[in-house]
This record gives structure tokens, sequence and C-alpha cells, in this order.
């Protein structure tokens, strides 16, 4: 017999949810226990993140604002680049995406190994675990990003004809992280050096990705073929500059842009859950 857990009920408790086989019951019902289940998974997350800590959600803007004052004392005095405009809100910008796609990779990573009890006993659709994750981390990244916009908006009024895309490329590039977490997850359930690599890959990547400075200007111009990487070979470059563009910079980006982020993301979100469903029926052995 198998169980879905109530609404009412939290995954760290016994599971006394009502019974239920997945085969039995209307359609309508089976995709309600899902929704029932994703809403106690998000709400894990988001009460368990800053558990015990005196200044809880504070912390979501506190990181990024101390990484934005150092990178601006950095590249706005010790190493000046005045051909970025509102540098202290680029960074900022940038950081705050960075963060959301880094967290949700870290966590969604592990997110089915460290829920190894509910996965032997409760049936239920795997994703939902690293989709938690996600949508968990974009409500915090959204509500902060936000206001980071609004004052985008009010120093570079030009965006204001552009704003309205920002929630667009935000979406997707959701996806994007949903995907990944998706195959990683999986990929860390079998090897589970994975979420250790991804710890080592990250950092790197960060210095990869255009936080701090622009692909469009460098004190010395690498090759065209060098940009053409770094913009399209990492993930989530092309959504940190379309998202930059329309809230910062008033402008709309070019078509090999909105085409990478109209088409890679919900791509990477498919290819993520039919690889997690070619292999859940393995979780249960290996965990």
């Amino acid at each position: 017999m198998c169980h879905v857990i109530a609404p009412e009920e939290t995954v760290e408790e016994p599971i006394r949810a009502r019974s239920a086989d997945p085969i039995m019951g209307s359609k309508r019902e089976r995709r309600r226990a899902q929704l029932e289940l994703l809403r106690t998974l998000m709400h894990r997350e988001l009460r368990g993140r800053y558990r015990d800590s005196v200044l809880g959600s504070a912390w979501t803007i506190l990181q990024p604002l101390a990484m934005t004052g150092v990178y601006y004392f950095l590249f706005s005095f010790l190493f000046p680049n005045n051909q970025i405009r509102n540098y202290a809100l680029f960074i900022l910008t940038a950081l705050i995406l960075w963060n959301f796609f880094a967290n949700c990779i870290s966590l969604g990573t592990v997110s089915i190994t460290q829920s190894s009890d509910l996965v032997r006993k409760v049936w239920f659709r795997r994703e939902l675990l690293p989709m938690a994750v996600v949508l968990s981390q974009a409500i915090t990244t959204a509500l902060l990003l936000t206001a980071v916009v609004v004052v985008d908006v009010i120093a570079s009024p030009a965006a204001l004809k552009t704003v309205v895309l920002v929630p667009i490329f935000f979406v997707l590039l959701t996806t994007v992280c949903f995907g990944l977490a998706c195959i990683l997850a999986t990929a860390n359930v079998f090897f589970r050096d994975i979420s250790h690599l991804v710890s080592v890959i990250l950092l790197p990547l960060f210095f990869m990705t255009p936080v701090f400075y622009s692909l469009d200007n460098f004190p010395r111009q690498p090759p065209e073929w060098v940009i053409t990487v770094l913009r399209y070979g990492n993930p989530v470059t092309p959504y940190i500059e379309s998202i930059r563009a329309t809230a910062l910079q008033g402008a709309i980006p070019g078509w090999p842009l909105l085409a990478y982020c109209a088409i890679v993301g919900p791509a990477l979100s498919l290819l993520g859950i039919w690889f997690l469903r070619r292999q859940d029926e393995k979780f249960a052995v290996e965990l």
C-alpha cells in the first residue's frame, strides 16, 4: 500500500497520511495530492532555511549587498571601469540572479538524497523534490529582484519601456534551474561525488559569468569566438544579460539571446523530467 501526504502534515513527522494507490482515483485527485505534497515540501524549504537564525530572511539581501559592496569598491576605485553606468546596480542585479542559480543547483543536486526516507516510504512524483527547491528559491529571489528592479528603473528611466520583460526572462531562468536540478539530483543518487563536483564547478563558473563585468566591454577585447563561448556556453549568462538589459539599460536583447532564452530553458526542463523519470524506479534501491 502506498501513501500520499496530507497538506497539514510535514515530511519530518512520521508518515500518517491517508493511503491511496497512485493508480486508483481520478486524475484530478492524483494531481491535487501531488500539488499538496509540493506545497508541503516548499513550506519545509522556506521554513527550514533560516531556522534558528536571528536575522532570518534578512540574510537573503545581506549577502548580495555585501558582495556588491566588495566588487563595487574593487572595480570602481582600485580597478576603475568608467564605461559601465550605474555600476553598483549593474553588479547587484546580476549577483541576485547568480545566487538564485547557484542555490538552485547546489541545493537541487542533493534534494533527492537528503529526502531518502521520504523516497523509500512514499509514492509521489520524484521531480517534486527539486521543483520544491527551485520554486522556494524563486519566491524569495522574485521579491528581492522586484525591489532591485524598481531601483534600476528609477536610476535608468529608459528601462521603463522594457522592464515588463523581466518576469518572462526570470521564469525562463527558473526552468533552466529546474531542468539542471533534476538532472544533477538524479545523477547524485547514483554517484554521490556529483554534489562535490557541483561545489567545485560553481566557483570558477561564477568568475566566467559576467556579474561584475560586461562581455561587450573588455580593456583588451578577446577573439569573437571566446565571447560566444562565454555567452552561450554558460547556461545562466544569457538570462543575466537579458534581465540586466531590460531592467537597467532599457534595451531589448538581440535575437540570438532571445532565441536562447526561449528555447533552452523549457527544453532543459523537459529533458530533466524525462531523465529523472527514466531512473526514478531505481531510487529506492540506491538510497
